[in-house]
């Protein structure tokens, strides 16, 4: 008797932490909710996440930040990474800007393309 107790209670055990294991399954959402640099909001297009800084005179423009810089917020799914980190440094203003990947809970990843410009002055006749 005792000896089946016991196999009783391994067994309630083992079906117990089967379970637990095989509970919820992992999330597939890799997205960049929001993405700011210097306190500057960035707008998400897709997988296109871009600032076009306002020229307000010949070498003036508003709001724009010294490059490189670290993203001063970054809003992703719930569970989702970040590589490069948030914490590196980039240069958003080159060419082609800034590739970051987001992976998901799950493993699937997503590729953004993050990217500023600085608008041309255009002079007042």
């Amino acid at each position: 008797m005792k000896k089946s107790f016991i196999l009783s209670v391994l067994f309630v055990a083992i079906v117990a932490g089967l379970s637990a294991c095989g509970g919820k399954e992992k999330s597939g959402d890799n997205n960049i909710r929001e993405f700011w640099v210097g306190g500057v909001k960035y707008q998400i297009t897709g997988t296109n996440i871009t600032y076009l800084y306002p020229k307000t005179d010949r070498n003036t423009w508003t709001g724009l930040v010294t490059m490189p810089a670290t993203p001063s917020k970054v809003v992703l799914s719930p569970g989702a990474t970040l590589d490069p980190p948030e914490t590196v440094a980039q240069d958003f203003l080159k060419e082609g800007g800034v590739t970051y990947t987001v992976t998901a809970e799950n493993g699937d990843t997503k590729t953004y393309t993050v990217k500023a410009e600085k608008t041309p002055y255009t002079p007042i006749d």
